[in-house]
C-alpha cells in the first residue's frame, strides 16, 4: 500500500500577498538539507514532551530510533490530530525585491487553536471548536482575518482585504518584535469588517479557499522524497529531528490550485506558470512522539500579468511552526480568543 500523509503547510494569508513578491533578476538560493539544524526555541509548547497519555485520544503513539524520518512524521501527525487540544503558532515571511530595486519585508503570522479531536480530512468530523487568525503586513499588503468554527457554527471577519464586507477601509498596523513589541510584535486593527456567517464548513471553505480546521496541505508521499536527513536524537532537547526535500511539483499539485485561486482573486491579476522549485521541511518531534516544531521553506516561480505584460517572479517563503497541546498555554486559551472575536 502506498504510504501517504497530508501535512499542514503555511497559512493561506501568505498566499494572499504573494502578488507583491517580485524577485526581478534575483533568484532565491536553494536550501541544503542538514540534520544538525538548530531546534527552534520552545517559546510555546515546552510541556509537550511531558504530555499525559490521556490528552491524546487512544493514547500517544510512540516513536523509536529504528523508525525512518517519514515513519516518524506519520506518527507525529497522527498524534497531532488525535490530541484533545492543539495550538499551532506560525511565524514567517519573506524579504523581497520589488521591480529589481525596492526592498520589501513581508511579515506573516497566524494562530490556530483547536479544542477537541482533530480531523486530517478537514471536515471537522469530530465536532471540535476552532479559532484561527491570519495576519500579513508589509509596505504594500496589510491583511487580518479571524475564524471561529464550531460543530454548527462557521463565521469569519476580516479587515483590509478586497472581499465584499471585509472593511477595505480599515487599517492594520504592526509593531515589530523588540522591547515594545515582544516576541512576535503587536498587531492593531482600527476598524473590522462585517462578521460573515456561513451555512456550513464547506461553504466557508469554498468562499475563502481556506479551511481553518487544517492548514493548507502538501501531498507528501514517500515516493516523492528527493532526499532526507535523520532522524537524529538530541539528548539535551529530548527530541528527534529530521529533514526532507520533496519533489516540489508532485507534492504541491492540489496546493498549487488553491494558490492560483487566491493569487488571482485577491491580487486582481492573472497568474501564469506557477511552478514550485523547492519544498523543504525540518521537523522536530518530542521523544514521546508529539510534534514540537516544523520549519518550512518553499521556492516557486510564477509570471504576473500586469497591464498585459508578464513579469517573471521567483518567491521564497520561510516559516517556523511551534506546536502546543496545553489548554492553559499563555496567550493561546481558545476561550480568550473567542471572547475577543
Amino acid at each position: 500500500m502506498k504510504k501517504k500523509i497530508l501535512i499542514s503547510t503555511l497559512v493561506i494569508i501568505m498566499i494572499l500577498s504573494m502578488s507583491l513578491m517580485i524577485f526581478a533578476g534575483c533568484k532565491p538560493k536553494m536550501d541544503e538539507l542538514n540534520e544538525n539544524f538548530t531546534i527552534p526555541t520552545a517559546s510555546i509548547g515546552a510541556s509537550g514532551g511531558e504530555l499525559s497519555a490521556d490528552m491524546v485520544q487512544g493514547g500517544i503513539k510512540a516513536i523509536n530510533s529504528d523508525m525512518s524520518a517519514f515513519d516518524m512524521l506519520q506518527v507525529g501527525m497522527e498524534n497531532f490530530y488525535n490530541a484533545k487540544y492543539a495550538t499551532i503558532e506560525y511565524n514567517g515571511g519573506v524579504f523581497m525585491t520589488l521591480a529589481g530595486f525596492i526592498q520589501v519585508e513581508q511579515v506573516v503570522q497566524s494562530t490556530k487553536v483547536r479544542d477537541g479531536i482533530g480531523d486530517a480530512n478537514g471536515a471537522n468530523a469530530n465536532g471540535a471548536t476552532y479559532f484561527a487568525d491570519n495576519k500579513s503586513h508589509s509596505a504594500f499588503a496589510k491583511i487580518y482575518e479571524k475564524f471561529i468554527i464550531r460543530e454548527n457554527e462557521w463565521i469569519r471577519k476580516a479587515v483590509a482585504s478586497e472581499k465584499n464586507g471585509d472593511g477595505a477601509d480599515g487599517k492594520v498596523s504592526y509593531t515589530k518584535p523588540g522591547k515594545r513589541g515582544g516576541r512576535l510584535g503587536i498587531w492593531d486593527v482600527d476598524k473590522w469588517g462585517k462578521v460573515k456567517n456561513y451555512e456550513s464548513l464547506s461553504e466557508l471553505v469554498t468562499a475563502n479557499s481556506n479551511n481553518p480546521t487544517i492548514l493548507w496541505m502538501y501531498d507528501l508521499q514517500e515516493e516523492f522524497i528527493i532526499d532526507s536527513r535523520g532522524p537524529k536524537y538530541d539528548e539535551a532537547e529530548k527530541s528527534y529531528k529530521f529533514s526532507f526535500k520533496f519533489e516540489p511539483t508532485k507534492s504541491t499539485e492540489e496546493y498549487r490550485k488553491v494558490m492560483l485561486v487566491q493569487l488571482e482573486s485577491n491580487a486582481g491579476m492573472p497568474i501564469e506558470g506557477l511552478e514550485f522549485k523547492q519544498l523543504m521541511l525540518e521537523v522536530v518531534l518530542w521523544e514521546n512522539g508529539m510534534i514540537r516544531a516544523i520549519n518550512v521553506s518553499e521556492i516557486y516561480h510564477m509570471k504576473m500579468v500586469l497591464g498585459g505584460t508578464g513579469i517573471d517572479s521567483d518567491v521564497k517563503l520561510t516559516a517556523t511552526q511551534l506546536f502546543s497541546y496545553d489548554p492553559n498555554e499563555e496567550g493561546y486559551k481558545i476561550a480568550d480568543h473567542i471572547n475577543a472575536f
